[in-house]
């Protein structure tokens, strides 16, 4: 069997790639594409931490950038304030769409809204330097999204840990019912990204023109 360029593959050939590759093999195909832009379909391989990376087109300018203080401090504080802000916006729109039950509610199942953190991080040579924003999410806020749950799988099985340490994996009587019946998709998190992301661009714009913004990893598939 050829396996298709990276670029060229399709739903169906992820799932084939999934199935046929051990976990360590597939999450470094899945950590190629996204490094090099490409979009990975999310039924395979759904975003749990999605983040916004900033790439440098010229890693020599980085010196010069790191040493006008004055313009790196801006930078970095507009993309914490930005942060911040979609952070806000993000648990208010999980509260506004989602309720717990108080007793169900625990460190392992938290509430979604609790759950969503703003996450910086700097260069790894300088470690001065603002290189991605993104936010961490409970497992329960991405299945929300897709409407996915239990009877509710999508094309192809996962496994995790449930909130009493027990290793679980996806029912594959559920396979492909994911989005359908009483588990509809409730599209919390892409609106709020999309509405705030100028924003950010226009921060990196005016910081410098060597850096580009890559989107590719913060979006959850629809």
């Amino acid at each position: 069997m050829i396996r298709p360029e990276l670029q060229d593959m399709t739903v169906s050939d992820w799932v084939a790639a999934k199935t046929a590759m051990n976990r360590g093999a597939f999450n470094q195909l899945v950590k190629v594409a996204r490094t090099g832009g490409i979009q990975v379909p999310g039924i395979v391989s759904p975003y749990r931490n999605p983040r916004i990376s900033f790439v440098s087109e010229n890693d020599a300018t980085m010196y010069q950038r790191v040493n006008d203080t004055d313009s790196l401090n801006k930078f970095n504080s507009s993309v914490k304030a930005w942060a911040n802000k979609v952070e806000s916006e993000l648990k208010a729109s999980a509260d506004s769409r989602f309720s717990h039950v108080d007793r169900d509610v625990s460190d392992k199942f938290p509430r979604l809204s609790d759950s969503i953190t703003a996450k910086v991080r700097f260069d790894k040579q300088y470690k001065l330097e603002t290189r991605s924003v993104g936010f961490s999410i409970a497992r329960h806020g991405v299945y929300q999204h897709q409407g996915a749950g239990t009877g509710h799988g999508g094309l192809v099985g996962g496994k995790w840990t449930d909130k009493y340490g027990k290793l679980q994996q996806t029912n594959p009587k559920s396979y492909g019912k994911q989005g359908t019946g009483s588990r509809q998709s409730v599209h919390w998190f892409n609106s709020v990204i999309e509405r705030n992301i100028d924003d950010l661009i226009e921060i990196v714009a005016e910081y410098s023109a060597d850096l580009a913004v890559n989107i590719n990893s913060i979006l959850l598939p629809e």
